[in-house]
């Protein structure tokens, strides 16, 4: 059965009522819509983009069909575009043994009430308040895992697709030395301290022109960078580390047996050849090792 025929019998199936939605499509993993549906049931095949839809060049940061495959689960999402807003929900689909996203698309611009001039757009201002929430870390305020992985997968996608596929993208990685000693032997209250400091020091070095800075989980943070130049990215990435080193240095941590001195480690990688963010991480992450050992070793001062 063709792909699209195949779609309406689904929707039929499962009993959606498809005049709810302003739009049903059937989005593939790299950002086009093989199938879009009617209101009169029927099912017409395309080759659009997703994103052409809001009026973009390229897929949204927070792409919810991106997320419904990689995930296989739901996700919702409102997208303001071209003065209307929008509900949309994407959801992973198999069809024809190949899977997509199944994305769900309702204008819901008139059911919100009329804002005062005055006061501004509140629904426009309240979702972007809800994605700027979702995508930061709350403790330290820095951006979070899921946003770095969503801008490390599209920087990646842009690169091997764009007309500069061999320019480099820069990935570190950062962590505090046996972090782990540090709660033990001096508190979670201590540890939470040492975090806050190491956040500060790369919220102070990395600009936003710079790159993307995030917490990717305990000690661990990362920086995307925006910049192309490996020297000046290790320009920042020392400076940084000259701050901390600075602080520690001039505030020892001490119980009442014995002292501990904290330090960071990084590593930095050029990812850009990389299939996956998974793949592009883990070279960071090989990179901060291989500095680790060689801070072991004492080959570096």
């Amino acid at each position: 059965m063709p792909l699209d025929k195949e779609l309406a019998t689904f929707l039929n199936k499962e009993g959606i009522f498809q005049q709810m939605f302003d739009v049903i499509r059937l989005v593939e993993q790299d950002g086009h819509y093989v199938c879009k549906c009617n209101h009169d049931g029927s099912c017409t095949i395309t080759d659009e983009t997703c994103f052409s839809v809001w009026g973009k060049k390229q897929r949204c940061h927070n792409c919810v069909s991106r997320q419904a495959y990689d995930e296989e689960r739901q996700h919702v999402k409102f997208e303001y575009a071209n003065n209307r807003y929008f509900f949309v929900i994407a959801r992973p689909i198999w069809l024809r043994g190949k899977k997509y996203a199944i994305e769900f698309v309702m204008d819901v611009t008139n059911q919100f009430t009329p804002n005062n001039p005055s006061e501004g757009n509140f629904v426009m201002n309240l979702i972007h308040e809800l994605e700027r929430v979702s995508s930061r870390d709350p403790f330290t305020g820095l951006f979070n895992k899921n946003y770095l992985q969503k801008e490390l997968t599209q920087a990646l996608a842009q690169r091997h697709t764009g007309p500069q596929s061999d320019a480099p993208l820069y990935l570190a990685i950062w962590d505090i030395d046996n972090f782990k000693q540090v709660n033990d032997t001096y508190g979670h209250d201590m540890g939470d301290k040492i975090l806050l400091r190491a956040a500060q020091a790369l919220q102070r070095g990395i600009t936003s022109e710079d790159g993307i800075t995030a917490r990717f989980g305990g000690d661990e943070f990362m920086v995307l960078f925006h910049k192309t130049d490996r020297s000046y990215c290790e320009h920042l990435l020392r400076a940084i580390k000259n701050d901390i080193d600075h602080q520690t240095h001039s505030g020892l941590l001490c119980n009442e047996s014995s002292c501990f001195r904290v330090s960071i480690s990084y590593g930095l990688a050029d990812v850009h050849a990389y299939p996956t963010a998974a793949a592009a991480l883990h070279a960071a992450d090989q990179q901060l090792y291989a500095h680790k050992r060689k801070i072991h070793k004492k080959d570096i001062s």
